[in-house]
């Protein structure tokens, strides 16, 4: 368990220019990449390089003032995998663009107002789960690089962000979920590593050869060795979510289906997770006992998901063979 990756800061003046040519060969490439594109419209080199140098600028100054008013900054691991995360999720839903005909900056948008929704509405449903660990101290709710994230919330937190932008940038909303539906497989499986590092999420104990045993922080970890439920859960994202996904994808016509396929998967997924894990969501379902709580709504979502599949696709059909 790494919950620290790096320390930053302070810096001093001579730190600028590396921080500046950071930022210029990001915004660089960014800006190589749109100007091979049709979608934006071409202008002077003179103004092109006055554009760059602002735009890696204003992030540089931003950060020193940052670090140095606030650091040593830490980078937590945590945070770093959400970001990774968001990354290999945007990078799906950018080479699967066509399918759907979004253009390149309608998918940075989608995915920048998803990921934000999702982070909120994610942190939120933790937080409704843990209340006992929140009421005495509020102001921890939103300490996000401590991690703590639920995933059925960040689900509800991305639709509704996307049910309000979408009107707004021109896409439907139900294509948006299609299109994101395979990166956030991958991103959910890049997010479970950072659960890992930060030592949360954690399993049942274990006596099998790959159960691991997080060192103590705080009285907090489990002080046996206990099932990587992290890695079950990263695993089966990539090699039962994904690949069944991708199969059924020419199946699933209708909009917003692909998504739906991908909400029965992972349901599936994680209700076998949840037989493995403890914290919340393991807590045994008050009014069923032979599930817990995380295992009667991966039941729930899936049914539900399901349900509304076959539906659709059945009344496609139907309307297809009646021309």
């Amino acid at each position: 368990m790494h919950p620290t990756l790096l320390r930053f800061g302070p810096w001093r003046p001579i730190h600028l220019p590396l921080i500046f040519f950071v930022f210029l060969a990001i915004v660089a490439v960014w800006t190589w990449l749109e100007r091979r594109s049709k979608e934006r419209r071409r202008s002077s080199r003179w103004k092109l390089a006055v554009e760059i140098l602002v735009q890696a600028a204003i992030p540089t100054i931003i950060v020193y003032l940052l670090v140095n008013r606030i650091g040593p900054l830490q980078v937590r691991s945590y945070g770093v995998m959400m970001l990774g995360a968001f990354a290999a999720a945007l990078t799906c839903m950018y080479l699967d663009r066509d399918r759907y005909d979004f253009t390149r900056l309608q998918v940075l948008q989608v995915a920048l107002l998803g990921f934000a929704g999702g982070i909120l509405g994610g942190r939120l449903g933790f937080v409704a789960l843990n209340w006992s660990d929140y009421a005495a101290e509020v102001p921890a709710v939103m300490d996000l690089w401590q991690g703590g994230m639920s995933w059925h919330g960040g689900l509800a937190g991305g639709l509704l962000t996307i049910a309000i932008a979408a009107p707004l940038i021109g896409v439907s909303f139900a294509r948006c979920f299609d299109l994101a539906a395979p990166g956030l497989a991958v991103g959910y499986a890049v997010a479970r590593v950072g659960c890992y590092l930060n030592g949360c999420c954690y399993g049942i104990p274990s006596t099998h050869p790959w159960a691991v045993t997080f060192p103590q922080v705080g009285g907090r970890m489990p002080e046996s060795s206990v099932h990587p439920t992290q890695f079950y859960a990263a695993a089966g994202a990539l090699v039962f979510v994904l690949p069944l996904l991708l199969l059924l994808t020419p199946y699933l016509k209708k909009p917003f289906n692909r998504f739906l396929g991908f909400v029965a998967l992972y349901s599936v997924l994680r209700y076998v997770v949840e037989a493995f894990r403890r914290e919340a969501t393991a807590e045994v379902l008050q009014i069923m006992p032979v599930f817990t709580i995380g295992q009667a709504a991966s039941v729930l979502l899936f049914a539900l998901a399901l349900i509304v599949i076959v539906l659709r696709e059945r009344h496609s059909r139907g309307d297809a063979a009646s021309e």
